[in-house]
């Protein structure tokens, strides 16, 4: 169905959504008065609009003059030249980008949102997710109450998941950090609440890296598990835009309840480009069981994904108890494929019930792969009778 032919579908549908957004206007407060009418010099009302300058743009191959040309054209969309903008683009035929996609429905969103956002439900499965996304988030930018009453009536989980993402982005860049900062911790506490959390990190602190502190040390939760949730995204999304700040912020909140686990999410983030300074900073933390956790973390993660790489900066380092549980995380790893070489790795460990634990692991997996190899191993081991019996008794049952 061309597009001419779509939106006219569409248009027909436009009174649910008008309905919806009613219905929900006394029942869902915001806190904050937005004005659904936009501002009469927000939407292009002359006839800057050429539908042969149009054409042009869009057969232009040159890329600056067809953006140049698209975008000149595209903002003087109005409810006068919508059909005509809508029938030009239908017969051309090159494609919409993903990005002139975008904006057209950006630049609709600005006078019509109800039909626009119709318009997109109602578009290809390959389009509607990016044209409905554009909507909703110019929508929110200007009308949130609308704009949510009109995701109330999506049925498409998946869809609906993604539209409340830019909602919640949208209102953001609106003004509205608060507000929409108070509907996300109004949610029921779950993943999906955490994923909008992290939008909102991810979102701030590219806006600097005052900006996303002030919002997580202004957060005034009763509920510590949604403060920890904030302080981590918070932590993660500085560690991507500005570490230096992140491992200063972290460092001084280091031990507060609120900032467990933050730790190694700066550290993940800055072991991919500087290991020895990671693990250096990890080391100067107090000492503890989180410390021990976010090392031995950060570095299993490095292990996997990086394996030669982390194991021979590990096998270079000085060796330090501070890293006993990345040599763990290595020492196992090793083990399972290779319990001698794994074993050797276990003997690093500084801590004697830690190098204990490992080597009985890896005891009990070599004892079931090759047992004659492992009894010959566990009599010259100088382990303890207690993990001699630990080994044997995870060996196979003889037949």
């Amino acid at each position: 169905m061309g597009l001419k032919r779509r939106i006219g579908a569409s248009l027909k549908r436009i009174s649910i959504a008008i309905l919806i957004a009613g219905a929900l206007g006394g029942a869902f407060s915001l806190g904050r008065g937005w004005d659904a009418q936009r501002s009469s010099s927000e939407v292009p009302t002359g006839s800057g609009f050429s539908q042969v300058a149009l054409d042009e743009a869009l057969a232009d191959r040159d890329w600056v003059n067809r953006t140049t040309g698209f975008s000149g054209q595209v903002r003087h969309l109005n409810p006068n030249n919508l059909e005509a903008f809508l029938e030009t683009i239908d017969r051309s035929p090159a494609d919409l980008t993903n990005d002139e996609m975008r904006l057209l429905m950006h630049a609709w969103t600005r006078f019509d949102p109800e039909a626009a956002f119709e318009y997109a439900l109602f578009a290809p499965e390959a389009e509607k997710r990016r044209m409905a996304g554009a909507v909703i988030y110019g929508w929110a930018q200007g009308d949130p109450l609308a704009a949510r009453g009109a995701l109330l009536g999506i049925q498409n989980t998946d869809l609906e998941q993604w539209l409340e993402e830019r909602f919640v982005l949208g209102w953001i860049s609106g003004g509205g950090l608060g507000e929409a900062h108070a509907y996300v911790e109004a949610l029921p506490a779950s993943k999906r609440r955490e994923l909008l959390v992290s939008q909102i990190a991810q979102a701030l602190a590219r806006q600097g890296a005052g900006v996303v502190i002030d919002w997580a040390e202004g957060v005034d939760s009763h509920e510590l598990g949604f403060k920890k949730t904030v302080f981590s995204k918070a932590s993660g999304a500085l560690a991507e835009y500005h570490r230096p700040q992140a491992i200063a912020w972290v460092t001084e909140q280091y031990g507060q309840p609120h900032a467990e686990g933050s730790a190694r999410l700066v550290a993940l983030n800055w072991a991919e480009s500087d290991p020895d300074a990671a693990f250096e900073w990890l080391a100067s933390l107090p000492p503890g069981e989180e410390k021990n956790q976010a090392v031995g973390f950060v570095f299993a993660y490095w292990l996997k994904t990086q394996p030669g790489k982390a194991a021979a900066w590990l096998k270079a380092a000085e060796s330090a108890e501070a890293l006993d549980p990345a040599v763990r995380a290595v020492a196992l790893a090793r083990g399972a494929k290779d319990p001698a070489a794994g074993l050797q790795w276990a003997r690093r460990i500084h801590d004697p019930g830690t190098r204990e634990r490992v080597m009985v692991k890896i005891g009990q997996v070599w004892i079931q792969a090759d047992p004659e190899a492992a009894k010959m191993w566990l009599a010259v081991s100088g382990l303890p009778r207690a993990a001699h019996k630990s080994v044997l008794g995870s060996a196979a049952p003889s037949r």
